[in-house]
């Protein structure tokens, strides 16, 4: 007689075809989110790789031999292989954890600011925590016993080394809060310095006659002064002396332009200038740090003491003196090819012209405006730039030309029309500036001129529309 055997009925049907059909399904399911991670560069691709490759097969395992094989929970090799699944499982949990709080963290934000050693040790008592209960759970180890002991040797160890911890502790809460960060300029108690190195247990100070030592304990529980925090507290205001017949609008239009062209003003904000009478002026600069005061206002009146004199204006009681017609000629025949201009000419031109004296690091063009006059570089260096990116916004800068002397300064001069390039003298630089209407009749009546700046023009604005689409 035959017998039929009920196979859909057996308890272990269910798991196997789980097995069989679901198993291949989600190892399917996790290649393709594990290859999208991965063009993605997200973290979270290693802890699905690892689940796909190993913690997958290895629960099919587990599951092949409790419900399919019918093995005991107590059988030696189910408690192996429960016991490298939850490792494993702990192990994937912590890897996406931190992949998803840590991985993208904004800037600035307190994911991005917490020091590498609090998730250490967070990952650490997760671990311990992860291998306890699978211990208790798999192996029926009690733990109880073990935790409490933990608890009671952490104290005496704490007892014994608070001093040394308490040092380290206040480490890791100042790199957390970050007060201050490297290059910064501290005062703490009467010691004022430069950050040059930081560590769990101290901070280490230039003080300009050699390297101070402060723990972090002291550091944490003491009051402190970071001068290179951008607040208002670090608006840097002195005085200028012009002359007391000079107009006040001129004075304050040549001072607030040359001061912006400072390096260490706060990004988006400008200098102001008050006059306070009888030619003494209040100049007020917003700094990015007060470390820089001194220098930001070295170098505002170095810069101001060639634009007084280009403008005309009496600085510190100094008269601008004008240049001698032999220097304006001289300067004229450097640039004499490019204009075809005689001997007459270039004699009776001389009057008409002006050499102007920039110094290194000052704008001799800025976008936005329209150049009066047409210039040569008479001596010195010139950079031009323009800004990077089609937007021609707050990209960067990009180097269109790098003139020496004869080359054209103002090339857009001939259209009369405003444009987006800067050019900055790099060295001490000598500009010969010509009036736009002598420039005009030299195009009229010379084609060579005309060609000559016309490709000038047109090979600027090429490199300049190249720049900014890089």
């Amino acid at each position: 007689m035959t017998h039929i055997v009920d196979v859909g009925g057996a308890s272990w049907f269910g798991w196997a075809m789980a097995l069989i059909v679901g198993l291949p399904i989600l190892l399917l399911v996790l290649s393709e989110v594990h290859l999208r991670l991965v063009r993605r560069d997200s973290g979270l691709a290693a802890p699905v790789n690892r689940l796909r490759l190993w913690l997958l097969p290895g629960a099919g395992l587990l599951v092949l031999l409790t419900q399919v094989g019918s093995l005991p929970a107590d059988n030696n090799g189910v408690r192996i292989v429960a016991t490298v699944v939850g490792v494993l499982a702990v192990s994937i949990a912590l890897g996406a954890l931190n992949a998803l709080l840590f991985d993208n963290a904004d800037r600035g934000s307190w994911r991005e600011r917490l020091p590498g050693i609090f998730v250490d040790l967070a990952r650490l008592v997760l671990v311990v925590a992860g291998a306890a209960i699978v211990a208790s759970m798999v192996w029926g180890f009690d733990v109880g016993g073990l935790w409490a002991t933990l608890g009671v040797g952490s104290i005496i160890i704490g007892l014994a080394l608070q001093n040394a911890i308490g040092s380290v502790v206040s480490g890791l809460l100042l790199l957390f809060e970050q007060p201050f960060r490297l290059g910064d300029t501290l005062d703490v108690a009467g010691a004022r310095g430069r950050v040059v190195e930081m560590n769990w247990r101290s901070t280490h100070l230039d003080t300009g006659s050699g390297v101070q030592v402060i723990p972090n304990s002291a550091l944490a529980a003491a009051s402190f002064t970071n001068d290179s925090r951008p607040t208002r507290a670090h608006d840097h205001t002195f005085s200028l002396d012009f002359g007391a017949a000079d107009p006040p609008h001129e004075v304050v239009e040549t001072v607030t332009t040359t001061a912006a062209a400072l390096p260490s003003l706060r990004p988006g904000s400008v200098a102001t200038v008050r006059a306070t009478g009888g030619g003494a002026y209040d100049v007020t600069l917003p700094l990015a740090s007060a470390s820089e005061a001194g220098v930001a206002s070295s170098t505002l009146r170095t810069r101001l003491w060639y634009a007084a004199r280009r403008a005309g204006l009496t600085l510190d009681g100094v008269t601008p003196e004008t240049r001698p017609t032999a220097d304006v000629e001289a300067a004229l025949r450097s640039v004499s090819t490019t204009l075809e201009l005689t001997d007459e000419e270039i004699e009776a031109l001389a009057p008409q012209c002006r050499l102007n004296t920039f110094g290194a690091g000052e704008h001799i063009v800025r976008p936005g405006r329209v150049p009066t006059t047409y210039g040569f570089v008479a001596s010195g260096v010139v950079e031009v730039t323009a800004p990077a990116g089609s937007s021609g916004g707050s990209g960067g800068a990009v180097v269109v030309a790098r003139l020496d002397r004869g080359q054209v300064v103002t090339a857009e001069a001939l259209l009369r029309e405003s444009g987006t390039l800067t050019a900055t003298a790099l060295t001490l630089t000598e500009v010969l500036e010509l009036p736009l209407a002598v420039v005009d009749q030299l195009v009229v009546a010379k084609h060579g001129v005309a060609r000559r700046l016309s490709e000038v023009a047109e090979g600027r604005r090429a490199h300049t529309s190249d720049g900014q689409r890089a």
